[in-house]
This record gives structure tokens, C-alpha cells and sequence, in this order.
């Protein structure tokens, strides 16, 4: 079984390589681009929205990393 296991592991780490991540945006951007055809204002704010909402967290978690309480 362990070595059933071992095995299965192995596969799994070759099939996670740097190009699964290129395959995770395409399905992201795939559908975004589909929508944006259709519905090219509400896609634009969305986008717009989900930067400033990833923005403002990365900025925050690097604040709240650098200016520790006392």
C-alpha cells in the first residue's frame, strides 16, 4: 500500500508543473472573455472591483506585516 501510495505521489508532483498554472488562468480568463463580449461594462467593473479588493488586501497584509503592535 505504501508503495501503491509512493507511486501515486510521484505522478501527482509530475503532473502539477509550472504550466498548471498557466492552465488554471485560462479558466479564469476563457469565460471571462466569452463574457466580456456579451456584457463588456459589468465585466470591466468586475475585473476593476476584484484588482482594487486584491490590491487593497495585499496592502494591508504587507502593512499589518511591517507595523507590528507593541
Amino acid at each position: 500500500m505504501r508503495a501503491f501510495l509512493r507511486g501515486q505521489w510521484s505522478e501527482f508532483k509530475e503532473m502539477v508543473d509550472a504550466y498548471s498554472i498557466v492552465y488554471m488562468e485560462g479558466l479564469l480568463l476563457v469565460p471571462l472573455a466569452m463574457a466580456a463580449m456579451f456584457w463588456p461594462l459589468q465585466v470591466l467593473a468586475g475585473v476593476g472591483i476584484g484588482l482594487g479588493v486584491s490590491l487593497a488586501a495585499f496592502e494591508t497584509a504587507v502593512y499589518v506585516r511591517h507595523h507590528h503592535r507593541h
